[in-house]
């Protein structure tokens, strides 16, 4: 790979070019942002070489003037980037993401676009609470997990780019059903976030205000990521709505479950049911 474009320069995009040009500072890495701030601290420090303008300009490259089009932005703003770059579907560019929902986009480019061949959906799995590109970090995707959809009978070479871009990068790629997907992320990503916030909210509305006073590292480490980026996180339960509602409502079970055990105080019975879930976290996590 000698080139490419990065469309939304923030964390996750910036992580991308900065991890790139340190593997190999020749490569010749464009950018857009529609945060003019952002392509000038990265061509400052040197992790871009050409800042594009206007998104519709992406539309006259030519195949060989990039290789990759990496599409960084949150899932419902890309629907509005595919359609600014349509006229490169299908053509021999590659073109993938870094949304962490798939199904919404595939149904989209299926249902307007019959599905071009030139695009793989990617899900690094891997990010922090901090945002923008100046905490771009060069080493997000060593020893992480990226998943790949393809929405079509892909073009070979696409596929096997974007493959190959995760890899260089350290990331183990893995190719995944846009549906099974969304399912099994509600739980690994989505859900996690979602209580986050809801134990933080829960907190905010107790009018004892010792419990922040008097909070130990557990509760801090696991509210950490509610401090997350509202405007992404927004996105990203609306997205993928369907398979969070699903899970929400399996954790309120879950929840009820062990509010009953509390309630009636056996605690044989409530002992057994945290041992089978502590037995269950050894094995897997």
């Amino acid at each position: 790979m000698n080139s490419l474009v990065i469309i939304g320069l923030g964390l996750m995009g910036g992580s991308v070019a900065k991890a790139l040009k340190n593997q190999n500072p020749d490569i010749k890495i464009s950018a857009y942002d529609h945060n003019p701030s952002a392509l000038d601290l990265a061509q400052d420090v040197g992790i871009i070489d050409h800042k594009i303008n206007a998104l519709g300009d992406i539309n006259n490259l030519e195949p060989n003037e990039v290789d990759i089009i990496i599409i960084a932005v949150p899932v419902i703003e890309s629907l509005k980037v595919y359609d600014s770059i349509n006229s490169l579907f299908n053509s021999d560019i590659a073109i993938t993401d870094t949304a962490s929902a798939k199904l919404l986009i595939h149904n989209y480019l299926a249902d307007n676009y019959s599905s071009p061949s030139n695009i793989i959906l990617s899900h690094p799995m891997a990010g922090s609470h901090n945002t923008g590109v100046g905490y771009a970090d060069e080493a997000m995707f060593n020893n992480k997990k990226v998943l790949i959809t393809e929405i079509t009978e892909s073009k070979n070479h696409c596929l096997t780019s974007v493959t190959n871009l995760w890899k260089s990068l350290g990331a183990d790629v893995i190719n995944i059903d846009s549906m099974k997907h969304d399912e099994i992320i509600s739980y690994a990503s989505h859900l996690p976030h979602v209580i986050s916030y809801a134990v933080l909210d829960s907190i905010m509305k107790n009018p004892n205000s010792n419990i922040t006073t008097f909070s130990a590292g557990g509760l801090r480490d696991f509210v950490r990521i509610a401090g997350s980026d509202p405007k992404m996180w927004t996105d990203i339960f609306l997205s993928n709505k369907e398979s969070i509602s699903s899970s929400i409502d399996a954790y309120k079970d879950s929840l009820d479950e062990i509010k009953k055990l509390i309630e009636d105080g056996d605690d044989e019975a409530l002992q057994n049911f945290l041992t089978l879930i502590k037995d269950y976290k050894n094995s897997k996590f």
